[in-house]
């Protein structure tokens, strides 16, 4: 191996190490690493959703783990003495985003199968990705909140940012919530709810890439 081609080997590597490591994802919502009250990944109505820290009467205690291991979110951290008549009949949208790097063979969507539990108050009225039903809901079950659920859908999925959402009704009065546990099975890596990437460094990490090419070569 020549100086030259062992510094491309080199670069090479170093990028490979700074790119995010695909595989299947999992996760439960509440989770907060950060310790600022706010879901590490998930949005409400496009703002971030925050842990619930008071909750509404009736709910469970959570995370159950033969239920669910994820915690309850929610639009704002306190659920309980919330009027009846404010926001009654609003569907509050629970979107998680991710990176998918599985191969678009001769440019067919791929597809991953999509396992997970929930809990919601009121009810599940969708489940979305990039915008098409999983065909999963609760609509009419009683007491919503104290049910456990689970389903296996499979959906098509986007090279690069792909979105889902859990569509909650709130049919009775203020409080609103959803607690989940899921696995994207495939090429998946979670896209934190405060800094969603856009493409430019993707193409800057190309920039630098040919930068290195050209001084190579022009030392060769």
């Amino acid at each position: 191996m020549t100086f030259n081609t062992f510094k491309f080997a080199a670069v090479a590597a170093a990028l490979a190490l700074s790119a995010p490591a695909f595989a299947s994802l999992t996760y439960a919502t509440g989770q907060d690493l950060d310790h600022d009250g706010l879901d590490d990944q998930f949005t409400v109505n496009s703002a971030q959703a925050y842990l619930v820290t008071a909750a509404a009467p009736g709910w469970p205690v959570l995370p159950q783990p033969s239920v669910t291991s994820g915690r309850y979110i929610s639009w704002d951290p306190i659920q309980s003495g919330r009027p009846s008549t404010v926001f009654r009949n609003n569907v509050y949208n629970y979107s998680f985003q991710f990176n998918w790097a599985g191969s678009m063979l001769q440019g067919n969507a791929d597809t991953t199968t999509f396992d997970f539990r929930w809990i919601s108050d009121d009810y599940l009225t969708d489940v979305t990705l990039n915008g098409t039903s999983l065909g999963v809901n609760n609509i009419g079950a009683s007491k919503v909140w104290r049910i456990s659920n689970s389903a296996s859908v499979v959906g098509e999925l986007l090279q690069g940012l792909n979105t889902i959402n859990f569509l909650v009704n709130n049919t009775g009065g203020g409080a609103n919530g959803l607690a989940a546990d899921f696995t994207i099975h495939g090429n998946a890596v979670a896209v934190p709810s405060s800094d969603v990437p856009e493409p430019a460094p993707l193409a800057l990490m190309g920039l630098g890439l040919a930068i290195a090419l050209a001084v190579s070569r022009k030392r060769a």
